[in-house]
């Protein structure tokens, strides 16, 4: 069996334990929403490493891109937005990030994509459970009120560990690994706050209810998209 199986489990359960402790305190209907969330970031990961193992993932990539498509229009024009540059701009920013992210998942192979993919689920894991338990101060309160440096922190942390063990999976060193950790959690991070960003120009709290607990598609893979478009745009300049 592949060590990712080993690793994810490990994360979770880890995860489910750092879920609890920050539910300790929390009204009912909270951590009933909370667990909601976990359990549906479960099947979602089952689901995408099923589709790259199956060397299927740019399949998931269409859906994901095409279902992000849909929230995006419905986001923008649902409401009256007094500038038309809200619209082009962000528009034009995600068929940008879109494309990039459709040729990450049709250029690189299975054990790039694990490799990748492993990182950015333990992220945005650790980013929200770190932020539940020692979240105290607000990262960007103007654009996202969830948001903590803690919860950076320990999301970017996580993510920078979890590169060095899988590391192995495309034969790179230490240092390199480390690298990679730590430009996997800056792009997820930025695709996170992108989303958060244009999603208070619209005013809205998430982009559609298609995920149960997640909100919508671009809720749940902006991070992604943004890292596997910054990964491609690196393999057409330095190609690593």
């Amino acid at each position: 069996m592949h060590p990712i199986f080993y690793y994810i489990i490990v994360y979770l359960i880890v995860g489910a334990i750092g879920m609890y402790l920050a539910n300790k305190k929390q009204e009912k209907h909270i951590q009933l929403q909370r667990w909601l969330k976990y359990f549906t970031y479960v099947a979602i990961t089952g689901i995408v490493v099923a589709s790259i193992f199956a060397n299927l993932f740019y399949v998931a990539a269409i859906v994901i891109i095409a279902a992000g498509l849909f929230e995006m229009l419905k986001a923008n024009f649902s409401v009256v937005i007094t500038r038309i540059q809200y619209v082009i701009i962000s528009l034009f920013s995600y068929f940008l990030i879109a494309f990039g992210f459709w040729k990450f998942a049709e250029t690189f192979n299975q054990a790039f994509l694990l490799f990748i993919y492993f990182q950015v689920f333990v992220f945005d894991g650790f980013c929200q459970i770190t932020g539940q338990l020692i979240g105290k101060h607000k990262l960007a309160s103007k654009i996202s009120s969830a948001k903590t440096v803690e919860g950076l922190a320990g999301g970017w942390i996580f993510c920078i560990i979890s590169a060095i063990p899988s590391a192995s999976w495309i034969h790179k060193s230490l240092f390199i690994a480390i690298m990679l950790g730590l430009l996997t959690g800056l792009t997820s991070f930025t695709g996170d706050i992108l989303g958060s960003y244009f999603k208070r120009l619209v005013k809205i709290k998430d982009y559609s209810n298609l995920l149960p607990g997640q909100g919508g598609f671009l809720d749940r893979f902006g991070s992604l998209m943004m890292t596997g478009a910054v990964y491609y745009l690196l393999q057409l300049v330095i190609q690593f």
